[in-house]
């Protein structure tokens, strides 16, 4: 893992392969590791590239959950990829990836070479009000977003055995580490607000050859966000994954990998 420092703290990232850019960014509870398997499918031709936000993978955790906004992440994202000098890239969000990216590809557009969007959104999910002292404490002392939320969200195509679910408890082993994990889980009681004025820009992006990939049998982001992509991107070319969850790049990584790379080369293609 590579280093650098950002407004928050030191982001870690890992990168693999040459070529164009490929800038991969991670949702809740996880890491850039759950790009690996849908990397090496890329890496032959594309600079692959996947941070870990602060508060997750190795990137450094501040201690105060109060510290963690999604306005705070996105501009620790934004001074990364400043640092790093990419030119053009192409562009893969999940999760809350979307949030923290996504603002940073409507504000500059011509950056963002394709985009592919997996289980994310930008608007207000109108989810319930965690933010109390129970759920605090569940999400901090209990590890509830990896122990409850994975397997809430996970599909019937790859079974979430012990050792795959232990892979995301074991990226949150203690109290300290977990901040993140709350952050986000409050971001969606307090920054629905933010995230839907957010959205409004998501028009900017319609002339980017974009991909969705959706997993139908997710029980938290339902297909109901899709059809709001579909509105939003109507030009998108759509992938829909009947039996596959929440993680797409780990429930599926044999399909989501090809489509990927045969989304980036159709856009190589096409500015020869």
């Amino acid at each position: 893992m590579k280093r650098l420092k950002v407004p928050g703290g030191e982001m870690a990232w890992w990168e693999e392969g040459q070529g164009t850019p490929v800038v991969l960014v991670h949702g809740t509870p996880s890491s850039s590791r759950e790009w690996r398997d849908v990397a090496r499918h890329l890496t032959p031709s594309y600079r692959v590239l996947a941070p870990d936000h602060l508060g997750f993978g190795d990137s450094e955790r501040p201690g105060d959950w109060r510290t963690y906004s999604l306005p705070w992440h996105v501009e620790n994202l934004r001074a990364w990829l400043g640092q790093m000098e990419l030119g053009p890239f192409h562009l893969v969000v999940h999760d809350f990836g979307g949030p923290i990216a996504l603002p940073l590809a409507i504000a500059a557009p011509e950056q963002v070479l394709s985009l592919t969007v997996v289980q994310s959104w930008l608007w207000d999910l109108k989810g319930p009000n965690v933010d109390n002292a129970l759920m605090r404490w569940l999400y901090l002392s209990w590890n509830f977003s990896a122990r409850v939320l994975v397997k809430m969200s996970w599909g019937r195509r790859t079974k979430l055995t012990r050792e795959l679910h232990q892979s995301f408890l074991s990226r949150f082993p203690d109290r300290a580490s977990r901040m993140g994990t709350w952050g986000f889980a409050r971001s969606i009681s307090h920054e629905g607000p933010w995230m839907e004025e957010q959205g409004k820009g998501l028009g900017r992006l319609a002339a980017v050859p974009s991909l969705v990939v959706w997993g139908r049998a997710d029980q938290i982001v339902k297909p109901e966000h899709l059809s709001r992509w579909k509105q939003s991107l109507p030009r998108a070319r759509v992938l829909e994954l009947e039996d596959v969850g929440h993680f797409p790049q780990l429930e599926a990584p044999e399909v989501l990998g090809p489509a990927l790379r045969e989304h980036l080369d159709s856009v190589s293609m096409s500015t020869v």
